[in-house]
């Protein structure tokens, strides 16, 4: 009884999806399977530039925060001063130097607004969510035509449990 609703829902599908025949549904699944692959590329593209965006934005905020340490130290009038200063404050440096060779190797000159970054990164993170539900779907479609596929193959084939029955009554 199982099997016969399974049949009358795939030959329901596949009327619905307005199939004549399995090379339009071979067609159908390729393409949905292109879509998802595209759509899956897309998605990978941005979440490579949140990452990026977050990097720039974590040595942004870290340059940002050793401000003033860097400024003491134009502040002390000696070399010795200076040196003691630094020592004092060595991981405050540490961070702005890599934050410093982060920008170099970047090729940035101009430091971008954290606010501006940040709401580039929500945006971002916004079209991700949206791709994503996108990606759902058509991998949802793809998965269904599969099915479908598997399901008209096992109707036209005949049920292999009918087959067996049939060899062993033979």
């Amino acid at each position: 009884m199982h099997n016969l609703k399974q049949m009358s829902a795939t030959l329901m599908l596949y009327q619905q999806y307005g199939f004549s025949s399995p090379d339009e549904l071979d067609a159908a699944i390729s393409a949905a399977n292109t879509a998802t692959q595209e759509s899956l590329a897309g998605l990978k593209g941005l979440e490579a530039a949140i990452r990026e965006k977050k990097e720039l934005q974590r040595n942004l905020l870290g340059y940002i925060g050793t401000k003033p340490a860097r400024d003491g130290l134009k502040a002390q009038k000696s070399e010795k001063a200076r040196r003691a200063y630094r020592e004092q404050h060595e991981s405050d440096f540490i961070i702005a130097d890599t934050a410093a060779r982060y920008f170099r190797e970047h090729g940035i000159t101009k430091l971008p607004a954290s606010k501006a970054l940040q709401r580039e990164i929500e945006q971002l993170t916004v079209q991700k969510n949206a791709g994503y539900n996108d990606y759902r779907e058509k991998r949802q479609r793809a998965q269904e035509l599969q099915t479908v596929r598997r399901n008209i193959d096992q109707i036209l084939r005949g049920a292999p449990s009918q087959q067996k029955k049939r060899e062993q009554e033979r």
